[in-house]
């Protein structure tokens, strides 16, 4: 009996010994689920930093510009004469030499009228000889009157007589004078015609390729107060323009000589260069904009671009090479005033520093370093709307900058 009694105490004291020992183990455990619990709440109510990487690079300024390609020269073809088309020797793209033959007009009319005006020259030619003629006899019949008069002392002939033979030789050298003229009229139309006549084929006046043929062949053409246009010729494509519109508060920054990017609808993914030539002084005024335009040369020596072809251009005005830069957002950034930002930039800011949160003059911007913002003072340099050039100590490649901020949920 003594034996059960002592195996009963046994029995007592190992429970008890098991109790505290599981309540240690669910103490443990509740301080591990505290613990836990404290601290993915904890980093699940701080505030998520969205940042960005300072790089190495280089960045241009550009200012964007809409034109329209165009060759360096264009001209007109037209015809000074009226008539009916009677050949067209080009059709479109063909090249073209300076003083080639392009088209003729049917040349019945001006050849009779050059005949009529040289015949009319024949005509005039032997009015001149008689009224020369004509003009000699008067002469002659006047002097001879003249020395009888003379001779007699004024007795014979009658003084009607003298005034007879002079008024005949007055009009004998009018009539000569009228019929220089109409010589010198006469050979003028006859000019004229031959000129008509040459005319009468269009020929190019510069080295070129035909643009566009605005006849056809039994076409009439009515010169009368404007030439009527028959090609259009452009001078060696191989050398073209851009006239881009500028708008004016961008022309500023545009010069001559600055490099140009652009690319056409028919080359997506084809980039082009040019050069800025002239900055016109005349603005067009669109819809209330006021816009200026530039002229920018192209090498279109592979022949991709054509006349006409809506360019978007990008005029590079400034550019830095190898620069460090930072997202435009990162300036815009500022961190909340909390305890442990505010400790934390303490710690790692100059004396003369202000707090997290606290509104700075000047350009700066927060690096996120162990989780922690530091704000960093920096000197901005040249822009492209969505980087900046920067400098300023401590600041390295790769360092995380600051964008923005997406705060956790209470």
């Amino acid at each position: 009996m003594n034996q059960t009694i002592e195996l009963d105490a046994l029995h007592t004291k190992g429970g008890k010994k098991r109790k505290f020992i599981l309540i240690g183990l669910a103490l443990i455990a509740l301080g591990a689920v505290a613990v836990w619990f404290a601290f993915f709440r904890n980093a699940e109510t701080q505030p998520q930093y969205i940042t960005a990487p300072i790089k190495r690079q280089d960045l241009r300024v550009t200012v964007q510009a809409t034109g329209n390609l165009e060759p360096l020269r264009t001209v007109t073809v037209g015809i000074e004469v009226s008539g009916t088309l009677k050949e067209i020797m080009v059709d479109y793209n063909d090249p073209v030499k300076a003083g080639q033959p392009l088209a003729r007009l049917d040349t019945v009319k001006l050849e009779s009228s050059l005949n009529s005006s040289r015949a009319q020259l024949k005509v005039s030619q032997a009015n001149l000889l008689s009224n020369e003629a004509a003009q000699r006899e008067a002469k002659l019949q006047l002097n001879r009157l003249r020395q009888v008069f003379e001779s007699t002392g004024g007795a014979y002939p009658s003084q009607k007589e003298m005034d007879s033979a002079q008024a005949a030789y007055d009009r004998a050298n009018a009539s000569l004078s009228a019929s220089k003229a109409q010589l010198e009229q006469a050979k003028a139309e006859v000019l004229t015609g031959e000129e008509n006549l040459r005319k009468a084929i269009a020929v190019s006046p510069i080295d070129g390729i035909v643009l566009t043929r605005e006849v056809d062949v039994g076409q009439t053409v009515a010169a009368s107060m404007q030439t009527p246009t028959l090609f259009t010729i452009a001078e060696d494509l191989k050398k073209m323009q851009v006239i881009v519109a500028v708008d004016e508060a961008d022309v500023g920054e545009v010069k001559e000589g600055q490099q140009v990017s652009f690319r056409v609808n028919a080359y997506p993914n084809r980039e082009f260069n040019g050069t800025v030539s002239q900055v016109r002084l005349g603005s067009q005024i669109t819809s209330g904009v006021v816009t200026y335009n530039a002229v920018v040369l192209v090498d279109n020596s592979e022949g991709l671009l054509r006349p006409g072809m809506t360019a978007q251009a990008f005029i590079v005005t400034k550019q830095a090479s190898n620069a460090l830069v930072v997202p435009n957002a990162a300036f815009r950034f500022t961190p909340p005033v909390t305890r442990n930002a505010n400790m934390f930039a303490a710690s790692n800011r100059p004396s003369n520093a202000r707090p997290v949160g606290e509104r700075l003059q000047g350009d700066r911007i927060f690096l996120l370093e162990n989780g922690v913002p530091r704000m960093a003072r920096v000197k901005r340099g040249e822009t492209d709307g969505a980087l900046t050039v920067i400098e300023g100590e401590n600041i390295a490649e790769g360092a995380l900058a600051i964008t923005s901020m997406r705060q956790a949920a209470q």
